[in-house]
């Protein structure tokens, strides 16, 4: 099922949600880094792992990205990013297939969104897997 929503700035984000069973073992969210993209090879193979074990599934592409979302690719950064991730978990508070807690699994500029979003909200997040994650500081 895919399904536009609206981000904090008013931009269109493009979200998909994948579920295969009656009974889903647990929620995940994979995110694409920068300059990826919800279809592209390594975020399909991030969501099929989770997918094939009976998860229900959601990716979006990011504002400020390639793919079907709005913004401007030159303007994306780790706040917009992690903003639009927050966006799309707290629409997934509102639907009826919401499981709490759930995964959050991130590529790149998606592994650091996923880290900052499970420092701020640890009790949601039941496991997290930043891959490849960009960092900053010490």
């Amino acid at each position: 099922m895919k399904e536009f929503i609206k981000n904090r700035s008013g931009q269109k984000i493009a979200v998909v949600v994948e579920k295969l069973q009656d009974k889903p073992q647990g929620l995940a969210f994979v995110v694409h880094g920068l300059g990826g993209f919800k279809e592209n090879l390594l975020t399909r193979a991030m969501a099929e792992s989770f997918i094939q074990n009976d998860y229900i599934t959601v990716t979006f592409d990011a504002g400020h990205s390639i793919g079907e979302s709005e913004g401007n690719y030159e303007k994306a950064t780790v706040t917009s990013h992690y903003c639009d991730l927050e966006d799309v978990i707290n629409w997934a508070m509102r639907q009826p297939w919401f499981r709490s807690p759930f995964v959050l699994v991130g590529h790149s500029l998606g592994g650091i969104a996923t880290a900052l979003y499970a420092e701020c909200y640890a009790s949601q997040v039941k496991a997290l897997a930043p891959i490849a994650t960009l960092i900053s500081g010490r």
